[in-house]
């Protein structure tokens, strides 16, 4: 049985997370667009960077424990409450597609050096192999729903009803999709949070604080549910 409870905490950390979120946000608005008068030392630039890289670092820590530690049910990470109806059209298994951080960059930065471009481009490969792997192990676990065995006892439950062990063959069956689910789930986290990881290494400062406005930008507006009213 799904942990309610629990489901309900995460939904409160949310949002609090979101709470803390939009101040980070307004910080690095600010940070970038200051002039080079005024802007706030490489050092100030380096904790503001840190800070917001451990602030999601956080969303994805709590999901995770959640799921593993609390019993959360893994399907509703699949289809968040806390995502507006257009960020649920573009999940990729329960959150944004890692390589979206590449398109985030390009469309944040305007003097990368080719230095920089070559390093991202490595990545950018290095990521999409990755994604492929995420999404063949995801194959497999969503596969494994129509197998015949499964299948059988699905359509049992809402007809004649299951024989001796079909029924504890189909819940048998559920754990194994859930706990599937949840290890492609947190495979896709941990690439998310490392890709948008690497590529800070690669920038500067105040271009790592552009791209993190960005990104940081779209997190809110995925998680926006007053825009479906406007």
């Amino acid at each position: 049985m799904p942990n309610t409870s629990s489901s309900q905490s995460f939904t409160i950390f949310v949002d609090g997370w979101l709470i803390r979120h939009r101040y980070f946000v307004e910080q690095l608005m600010c940070a970038s667009s200051l002039d080079e008068t005024n802007r706030i030392s490489l050092e100030e630039q380096q904790s503001l960077v840190a800070q917001f890289l451990s602030h999601c670092l956080q969303y994805y820590q709590e999901k995770f424990a959640s799921v593993s530690l609390a019993g959360d049910n893994v399907f509703t990470f699949f289809c968040p409450p806390w995502f507006n109806s257009y960020a649920k059209l573009i999940l990729w298994v329960g959150d944004f597609k890692p390589s979206l951080v590449f398109k985030l960059t390009e469309v944040s930065v305007a003097d990368l050096t080719r230095h920089q471009r070559d390093r991202i481009s490595s990545l950018k490969s290095e990521t999409r192999r990755k994604e492929r792997e995420v999404m063949r192990d995801f194959a497999l676990v969503q596969q494994s729903v129509a197998d015949p065995p499964v299948m059988l006892a699905a359509r049992r439950v809402g007809a004649v009803g299951m024989v001796d062990g079909e029924e504890t063959d189909l819940e048998e069956a559920m754990e194994v999709l859930k706990a599937g689910m949840a290890a492609a789930m947190n495979n896709a986290d941990q690439l998310r949070c490392s890709t948008v990881g690497k590529v800070v290494e690669i920038l500067t400062p105040p271009q790592a604080i552009k791209v993190l406005r960005t990104i940081g930008q779209l997190h809110l507006r995925l998680r926006d549910r007053d825009q479906e009213r406007a």
